[in-house]
C-alpha cells in the first residue's frame, strides 16, 4: 500500500509539475519578466507563504494524528474545520480590505506606487488561502481512508485553470493578463475543492462531518483540540524555516531591477521539478 502510494503520489506531481511547466512556458511568453509579472508572483506568493506553514504542513501534521485518536471523530473534524476556515476567512477579509501593508511585506524594495498597482492582486489571489485549506482538510480524511489519488491528480487543476486564463487571454495587455490569472488561481482552487468534496461523498465521509455539526454541543472534545494544539504550534515552527528563506528572498529580489522577482519564480520552478518527484512524493 505504501508503494501505491508512492506511484500514485508520484504521477500526481508529475503530472502537476508538467502542467505547471506548460502554464510556467505561456507565464514567460505573455508576461516575460516584467513589471506586471513581478507583482502577480508578489501576489500570488502571500497566499502560498502561508498555505505552506499553516494549511497544509502544519495543519496536517497535528490533524491526522489527533483525527485518528479521536473518539468523537465528525465532532472534533468539525470543530477544528469551522475554527480554522472562520479565522481564515477573517483573515483573508481583512486583507482584502487592507491589501497595500501586506503587500509591502513582501515587496520592501518596491515604491508605494507599484505597491498600490499590486494591492488589487493581491486581495484576489489571498482567497486562494481559505479554498487551498477546505482541500487540505478533505484531503487529510481521505488520507485517513487511504486514498490519495484525489489529491495528487487534483494539483494540476489549478495549472489548468490558469494555463486556460493564458490561453484566452494572451493577447491582451499585461495588466489585463495578471488580473485573468489571479482569478483564474480562485477557479482552480474552486475546482480542487470540488473533487475532493466529491471523493468525499464516494467514500461517505460525509456522514461524520455531518454527524459531527448535528452532536457538536453534546460532545466535548477539548482534550482532543488541546492535543492537535500541542501538535500545530510546533508544526508551524518547523515548516516556517524554509518558507522564511523564500520570504526573504522575494523581499530581497524587489530591491533590484525590473523583472527579477520573475526570474527568482522560474528559476525556483526549474529547481523545484526533480525535487518535488523524487524528494517529496517520497
Amino acid at each position: 500500500m505504501k508503494l501505491r502510494s508512492i506511484f500514485t503520489n508520484s504521477f500526481g506531481i508529475l503530472i502537476s509539475r508538467i502542467t505547471g511547466l506548460g502554464r510556467d512556458v505561456l507565464m514567460a511568453s505573455a508576461l516575460g519578466a516584467s513589471v506586471w509579472s513581478d507583482m502577480f508572483f508578489v501576489a500570488f506568493k502571500l497566499p502560498n507563504l502561508f498555505r505552506r506553514i499553516f494549511a497544509e504542513g502544519a495543519f496536517t501534521q497535528a490533524f491526522m494524528p489527533s483525527f485518528i485518536a479521536s473518539k468523537h471523530k465528525g465532532v472534533f473534524a468539525t470543530a477544528i474545520f469551522l475554527r480554522f476556515l472562520l479565522f481564515l476567512m477573517g483573515f483573508s477579509l481583512l486583507i482584502t480590505l487592507f491589501p497595500e501593508p501586506v503587500t509591502k511585506l513582501l515587496a520592501w524594495g518596491w515604491d508605494w506606487e507599484q505597491i498600490g498597482q499590486t494591492a488589487p492582486l493581491t486581495a484576489i489571489n489571498f482567497w486562494y488561502l481559505d479554498l487551498i485549506f477546505i482541500v487540505t482538510f478533505l484531503a487529510t480524511l481521505l488520507q485517513y481512508k487511504e486514498h490519495f489519488a484525489t489529491t495528487a491528480m487534483s494539483t494540476a487543476l489549478l495549472n489548468i485553470a490558469m494555463i486556460a486564463a493564458l490561453w484566452l487571454y494572451m493577447k491582451e495587455d499585461p495588466k489585463t493578463v495578471a488580473y485573468a490569472l489571479s482569478f483564474a488561481v480562485l477557479i482552480g482552487g474552486l475546482l480542487q475543492v470540488l473533487v475532493h468534496v466529491l471523493a468525499i461523498k464516494q467514500f461517505k465521509l460525509h456522514r461524520i462531518l455531518l454527524g459531527g455539526w448535528r452532536y457538536r454541543k453534546a460532545k466535548d472534545v477539548a482534550n482532543e483540540k488541546t492535543h492537535f494544539n500541542t501538535l500545530f504550534i510546533p508544526g508551524i515552527l518547523g515548516n516556517s524555516t524554509p518558507q522564511i528563506s523564500a520570504f526573504i528572498d522575494t523581499v530581497l529580489a524587489t530591491f533590484l531591477m525590473t523583472g527579477s522577482v520573475s526570474y527568482l519564480f522560474y528559476a525556483n520552478r526549474v529547481f523545484q521539478l526533480p525535487l518535488a518527484l523524487i524528494a517529496i512524493a517520497t
